[in-house]
């Protein structure tokens, strides 16, 4: 109960936040507590308590005075949690709100919300960078704001990376390595994962993060089989994403496959034993799996196919 509890508060902080315009004005300049509640026509108590339980969140900071935000693009946030809004919805019809599994629905849907999904993944992304293997050629498929991808090239300087993504995304992608100080270590490729042209045999690493749970099973097996031809014997593939472990619940992949039931028509959280019949089928070698997030499900599955 204490978990719902706060479950329920964060949910309603970060609407009020929204609705109110306070993740709008922290994104525009810090504020004293007076001056956010002028700008937002809140009252002063009020706007003091939303503010401290948002720096609970881990999105501000009191600094000198005046609050702050801790990430760009605060405003994203409500993007994000407005689609749950919709839930009902979803369920109630049977059909997602968007479809993200689609390339149509991705490029309608992602080019608002990467950048948030990026820097809330960038400390998995740099545990994950620490258990790959060294390459020289990268892929990153389905690359976004490309979290993987920049934590394993500040590991790895002198490696290459082909970052993959729809023509929609690709800008964001580009805004991300830009920033990062690393746009000299990437090649921007715009296409469909699915589609676009890989030469074969090229890469000693490919990294599909946060991927095969848009997909159902017979889409996965055509993606991994798409990667393996991409990757040079020896070479390894690397996916991360929401995997529970074999016959327990889980209250964090129960909760994300809600939401995935919001943005795809036929993916879902899959179990480790799905993904080690995929890989099995594109000719990999049996895979070894880290957990990323203390008491979290997202699971880094490492596989090598099988060369010198």
């Amino acid at each position: 109960m204490e978990y719902l509890s706060e479950a329920i508060a964060a949910a309603a902080a970060l609407k009020a936040a929204v609705r109110l315009g306070v993740l709008d004005q922290l994104d525009a300049e810090v504020a004293t507590v007076q001056e956010l509640a002028a700008a937002c026509g809140i009252d002063e108590a009020g706007a003091e308590r939303l503010l401290n339980a948002l720096a609970g969140l881990g999105l501000l900071e009191f600094y000198d005075g005046r609050w702050r935000s801790l990430q760009a693009d605060l405003s994203g946030l409500g993007r994000m949690t407005a689609m749950w809004d919709h839930l009902d919805v979803a369920l109630r019809e049977g059909r997602p709100l968007v479809r993200a599994d689609t390339a149509d629905g991705a490029a309608a849907f992602y080019p608002e919300v990467v950048g948030n999904l990026g820097r809330m993944l960038r400390a998995a992304a740099q545990r994950a960078a620490t258990r790959l293997p060294a390459a020289a050629h990268v892929l990153d498929g389905g690359a976004g704001a490309a979290p993987w991808s920049l934590a394993y090239a500040s590991l790895h300087p002198s490696c290459v990376i082909t970052a993959v993504d729809l023509p929609a995304i690709v800008p964001t992608t580009r805004r991300a390595v830009i920033d990062a100080g690393r746009a000299w270590q990437f090649e921007l490729v715009s296409g469909d994962l699915f589609d676009v042209h890989l030469p074969r045999g090229r890469y000693d690493l490919v990294i599909a993060g946060n991927i095969c749970h848009l997909f159902d099973g017979a889409a996965n097996r055509r993606l991994l089989s798409v990667l393996y031809d991409a990757l040079a014997p020896g070479g390894a593939l690397a996916t991360a994403d929401i995997v529970p472990e074999e016959g327990r619940s889980s209250r964090a992949a129960a909760l994300y496959a809600l939401g995935i039931h919001l943005r795809t028509g036929s993916g879902g959280v899959h179990q480790q034993r799905a993904y080690q019949g995929w890989l099995a089928d594109a000719g990999f070698q049996p895979p070894e799996l880290h957990q990323l997030v203390e008491d979290f499900p997202l699971m880094l599955i490492i596989a090598r196919k099988p060369g010198a």
